[in-house]
């Protein structure tokens, strides 16, 4: 399929996409906590060109709504009952005018997400301006208020991604794969890892992803990482 405007529109209005879903793992109890979702289409393209291309078309907002209702309307109904589900979301959305609309009509439609959905933020570069706006703090507090709960997605253990944690310390913040990588022969990584899982963030619940070895799947629950996310846990895929 060419990404071009008509075939966007086509992918949004036609619902020409499913979602796949991958579990993050309870350290503690050795279990599924929750399920992340992604966009896949067919023929595949890569997400975050799919993305990128809507945004330069005016077109992101469509489909980054689309994709976050039809997460919702897959996610098997039981789940909810034990399991979180992770949705992502752009900054640039959240702060549309019409979010809030769109919030009020996914209640209205699926009165059993409150308290069960996560709104995980995108780290585009792109949209880091984004964070910056007052707008964009007032919409994190109407999607608490809403009864959602909120993830800072792909940080790192830089001073930026700290600055945003104290700013609005969100429900969970997940660790970009450049912090597991390699973690178990890494003891900066390790260190790393360690400050986000210490006291100073008591507040907030981290997830690591990219955890696709059985050593670093061990060193990260040495750490105390409470929940891991990665193909060594298992791979995106349909519920």
């Amino acid at each position: 399929m060419e990404l071009d405007q008509p075939a966007i529109q086509r992918l949004i209005k036609d619902r020409l996409f499913y979602n796949e879903f991958q579990p993050l793992w309870n350290t503690s109890k050795d279990t599924i906590f929750a399920y992340e979702a992604f966009i896949r289409t067919k023929p595949f393209m890569d997400p975050l060109m799919l993305f990128d291309v809507a945004r330069n078309m005016g077109l992101l907002y469509k489909l980054d709504t689309a994709s976050i209702s039809n997460a919702i309307k897959e996610y098997p109904y039981g789940h909810l009952d034990k399991y979180l589900l992770f949705v992502n979301v752009f900054p640039s959305t959240i702060i549309h005018p019409d979010f809030p609309e769109f919030i009020d009509g996914l209640l209205r439609i699926y009165e059993e997400i409150k308290s069960k959905v996560v709104f995980e933020i995108n780290e585009d570069p792109a949209e880091e301006h984004y964070w910056e706006e007052p707008s964009f703090r007032n919409r994190l507090s109407f999607l608490r208020d809403s009864g959602f709960l909120i993830a800072y997605d792909d940080l790192t253990y830089t001073s930026s991604s700290i600055r945003k944690i104290r700013q609005y310390v969100p429900d969970f913040t997940k660790l970009d794969r450049s912090c597991s990588q390699n973690l178990s022969d890494s003891l900066e990584k390790q260190k790393h890892v360690g400050y986000f899982v210490s006291n100073s963030f008591k507040e907030m619940v981290v997830v690591l992803e990219g955890i696709e070895t059985n050593d670093d799947f061990l060193t990260a629950k040495q750490l105390g990482v409470p929940l891991l996310q990665g193909y060594f846990i298992a791979k995106p895929h349909r519920l």
